[in-house]
C-alpha cells in the first residue's frame, strides 16, 4: 500500500488545477452530425470495456466521424489480449510520474487534438483521465455525472447498478438529439 498516495493526489490535483488555468477552449455544443472529429477516453478494468468500447468506436466511424481514443489500464502492463490497434492508443501506470500524472508522449498528443467533442467512459474517476480530460481544448465534453460540476459540459447521471453499456446508450441518445436543426 503506498503511504503517499492521498499526499500525491493533492499535489497532482493542485498541478492540474494550475496548468487548467492555461486551458483556452472554444465552447460548442455539437451533436453526432456537426461533429467531425471526436476523442473518446476510457479506463480498461475488465476485459468487457474494451469490446464495449470497441463497438461505440465502430458506432463513431459509422456515422462518418473521425474517431480517437486513448484508454488507461491501472496496470503496468498491457495485457497480451488487449494490444492496442489503429484507432485506439492505451497507456500504464508506468506511464505516469510520481504524481499519477500521465508523461508518454502519445497522451501529450492527444491533449493537444482539436475535438469537437470528448467523451469519457470511464466508470471510476482515474487520476491520469481527469488529467486528459481537463486539460482537453474539445469544443464539447460529455462522461459520467461528477461531483465537481466543471468537468463536462453534457453529464449523465448513472446510479451503481448502471454499466458502461448504459452510459454508452445515454451518450449516443443525446447527441443524436441535442441541438438539432428543425
Amino acid at each position: 500500500m503506498d503511504i503517499f498516495r492521498k499526499p500525491k493526489e493533492k499535489i497532482a490535483l493542485w498541478l492540474l488545477k494550475r496548468k487548467q488555468r492555461n486551458v483556452q477552449r472554444d465552447k460548442t455544443v455539437h451533436n453526432f452530425d456537426t461533429a467531425s472529429r471526436v476523442g473518446v477516453i476510457f479506463s480498461l478494468e475488465e476485459e468487457e470495456s474494451f469490446d464495449r468500447t470497441n463497438q461505440f468506436l465502430n458506432y463513431l466511424a459509422g456515422q462518418k466521424i473521425k474517431v480517437y481514443a486513448l484508454g488507461y489500464i491501472p496496470t503496468r502492463d498491457i495485457p497480451p489480449n488487449l494490444a492496442p490497434n489503429s484507432k485506439i492508443n492505451l497507456f500504464t501506470r508506468k506511464d505516469l510520474n510520481w504524481y499519477y500524472l500521465p508523461t508518454h508522449n502519445l497522451v501529450q498528443q492527444f491533449i493537444e487534438q482539436d475535438f469537437d467533442i470528448l467523451i469519457d467512459l470511464s466508470a471510476q474517476k482515474w487520476l491520469p483521465l481527469k488529467f486528459v480530460n481537463n486539460l482537453s481544448r474539445a469544443k464539447f465534453k460529455v462522461g459520467k455525472e461528477s461531483n465537481n460540476g466543471r468537468d463536462y459540459d453534457l453529464m449523465i447521471r448513472l446510479t451503481e447498478e448502471q454499466s458502461l453499456q448504459y452510459l454508452i446508450d445515454q451518450i449516443k441518445y443525446y447527441l443524436s438529439r441535442i441541438n438539432k436543426s428543425q
